[in-house]
């Protein structure tokens, strides 16, 4: 239920996080964001006992910030950096983010038993002590930024007219579809995995602590993904690599998840699988954002990123429902508490199909019809199929001189 209201927060003022970034300034919706982040988990922390409606209301105030601030801040960063340095920004910042998280999580015994030490032995009372740490960490960024942030611009004019030109202030909508639906089953394939991970594993003979180590291992391999993503777009190409993505993801779901062994071989094969699995998933986030930003003008990418955001919370909230719903479930395709999963994987295909079908085939088309068009990065950017056989690189340059 918790989890319910901070998706209703963040469903409720993310397009009012975008609008703001593309027709005002950052200023407002980086302090509005943060403000709910800082406070709403201030205000989480001193629930009292049993007051269950001040809980589900500051999981509410919670939810208009948190993934909110990240979604604004990470918007915000791509609309500050030129268009070529773009998938190194993107990434770079769920690294960052993603590398703080495993920190925060890796930490949590440690500082739980150095409080248990000092004499804290209520639960309760500790893990009020532990959301403090984060309520003080945030709520001095929120002062510090309310008197210290000031806003850069979006980008210079050449690269602002630069973009426009290549989009030519059309969208290919289908392909823009392509991309966000692609989005959604990634979400909703990943939540399917990390809901149910820890029950399937018991079929392994796996408990806790194995599962412990599998979290920490699979936020690893997320991390050194997102790292991977800016030299495999360039080495593969963008499209590529937006249509391989899945296809890795639907592989190593299937073959993780979908007949469990619980022999020494079969451990290992799950362990590589869904580390693998869980490393496409990230990467396949960290893409399908980058090519989202350059498939609109610049005058909409924060509406798009509010509108990511959005998506993937539906993608999680299918998720969720669809995973408990169906993990008795038994088909003749997949055996007890496999059909969530074979679900993931097929949905996964059809996205790495429709990406092919849509995105890659219609390049190696214009390609082989225009040897003159663009090729490298430039053939990658034209995501609008706006994008004119040789159109200068200088905005200022007439085409064809």
């Amino acid at each position: 239920m918790t989890a319910a209201c901070r998706t209703l927060g963040v469903l409720a003022l993310s397009p009012v996080y975008g609008w703001l970034l593309d027709n005002r300034s950052a200023y407002a919706p980086v302090l509005l964001s943060a403000f709910c982040c800082s406070f709403g988990c201030l205000f989480r922390g001193l629930v009292p006992v049993n007051s269950t409606f001040a809980l589900y209301g500051s999981h509410v105030v919670l939810g208009l910030g948190a993934v909110n601030f990240w979604n604004v801040v990470g918007a915000y960063t791509a609309l500050s950096t030129p268009r070529d340095m773009r998938p190194v920004v993107v990434s770079g910042f769920q690294v960052q983010v993603s590398t703080l998280n495993l920190l925060g999580t890796a930490s949590f015994p440690a500082c739980d038993w150095v409080l248990r030490a000092a004499g804290m032995e209520d639960q309760l009372l500790r893990y009020r002590a532990h959301m403090s740490v984060c309520s003080v960490f945030c709520v001095f960024g929120f002062f510090y930024m309310l008197v210290r942030f000031r806003p850069v611009a979006c980008s210079d004019k050449v690269d602002q007219a630069r973009e426009e030109q290549k989009l030519d202030a059309s969208v290919d909508k289908l392909q823009l579809l392509v991309l966000l639906g692609s989005l959604v089953i990634q979400a909703f394939g990943e939540t399917v995995v990390t809901v149910l991970w820890p029950l399937h594993i018991k079929k392994l003979g796996w408990g806790s602590h194995e599962y412990a180590w599998l979290d920490v291992a699979s936020k690893t391999m997320i991390i050194s993904g997102n790292l991977a993503y800016p030299a495999l777009a360039r080495s593969l190409g963008y499209r590529w690599t937006a249509m391989l993505l899945p296809v890795v993801a639907c592989m190593t779901s299937a073959a993780a998840f979908l007949q469990p062994d619980a022999s020494l071989y079969g451990q290992t094969m799950h362990v590589f699988n869904a580390l693998a699995f869980l490393s496409a998933c990230g990467v396949m986030k960290v893409c399908f954002q980058h090519l989202a930003t350059l498939a609109v003008p610049p005058s909409q990418q924060g509406r798009v990123f509010s509108l990511l955001q959005m998506l993937a919370s539906v993608g999680g909230i299918a998720g969720n429902l669809f995973g408990t719903r169906l993990v008795d479930h038994e088909t003749s395709f997949a055996g007890r508490g496999a059909t969530p999963f074979l679900i993931a994987s097929s949905l996964f295909m059809l996205a790495g199909c429709a990406v092919a079908g849509l995105l890659v085939v219609p390049q190696q088309c214009m390609d082989s019809v225009f040897p003159s068009a663009p090729t490298g990065e430039d053939r990658d950017d034209c995501m609008g199929g706006a994008c004119v056989v040789g159109a200068p690189k200088d905005p200022d340059e007439p085409i064809g001189k």
